[in-house]
């Protein structure tokens, strides 16, 4: 074991997107940090930009991976205090009736069990350094878009999940929170922009009439995960621009 005294970061999904950005984040602000994804090319890559990082490989889907990956960090570093939930998957989009099972288990063991495995295993860590757990879940959590069921639900399911994984671990001095990002120019996302026709994507869709970047919605997860943030816990919080409550308002409209 590498007994350490900085605090330690592990950042699921931390090879890309807001994963990768929240764990570069950390990483300047004195965390040791521990990068955990299932595809070893993108981890590598991930370690060359973040030297001082470690690096986990793990399919979070699966529970008993997603326990070894945690115990591996505890293992390293002797210590945790901060889980960040990022990683997740998009899905295949399609209308609900012709959406097969696979997709549903696919969607909702990566993108809902896989940050439940996680956090359940960090409990004993997170309890000895009162440490904290953010949750990147989407504004897709509170509003609903046809042919995307699984990726809506699983994230609703994910912000449910905060909320009674703050009310169960309060005791033990550890916060739990969620952020909803909307648009962010994560690889997916720059991907789906380039297919829409719209490099620069949806810009019109929010008060800021821009798409966010990782490093945007890093700052807020940073914020939460930190002793700034102490007295938060249980929350949804949303950084999306303005979208949620501009398509409020023109629905009351």
């Amino acid at each position: 074991m590498h007994m350490t005294d900085s605090s330690v970061a592990l950042v699921t999904g931390g090879t890309s997107g807001i994963g990768l950005a929240t764990a570069r984040l950390l990483s300047e602000r004195g965390y040791a940090v521990a990068v955990c994804g299932r595809d070893q090319r993108r981890l590598d890559a991930a370690a060359a930009e973040l030297p001082q990082s470690h690096t986990v490989r793990a399919d979070l889907s699966s529970r008993e991976e997603a326990a070894a990956a945690v115990a591996h960090v505890v293992s390293r570093f002797g210590r945790l205090d901060v889980l960040v939930n990022a990683h997740g998957v998009i899905g295949s989009p399609g209308p609900l009736a012709d959406l097969p099972d696979s997709e549903w288990d696919d969607v909702l063991s990566t993108n809902l069990l896989g940050p439940i495995s996680t956090t359940v295993a960090a409990i004993p860590a997170l309890r000895l350094t009162k440490g904290s757990v953010v949750n990147v879940a989407s504004i897709s959590a509170i509003q609903a878009a046809a042919q995307t069921a699984p990726y809506g639900v699983s994230k609703a399911g994910l912000v449910a999940f905060t909320k009674h994984a703050a009310a169960d671990l309060a005791e033990f001095g550890i916060r739990v929170n969620a952020v909803l990002p909307g648009w962010v120019r994560t690889p997916p996302a720059i991907t789906y922009f380039e297919e829409m026709g719209r490099p620069e994507g949806p810009a019109d869709a929010n008060f800021l009439k821009r798409v966010a970047e990782p490093a945007e919605i890093a700052e807020v997860i940073a914020f939460l995960a930190s002793p700034k943030a102490s007295f938060i816990t249980g929350e949804a919080v949303v950084a999306d621009g303005g979208e949620w409550i501009k398509m409020t308002d023109m629905e009351s409209g």
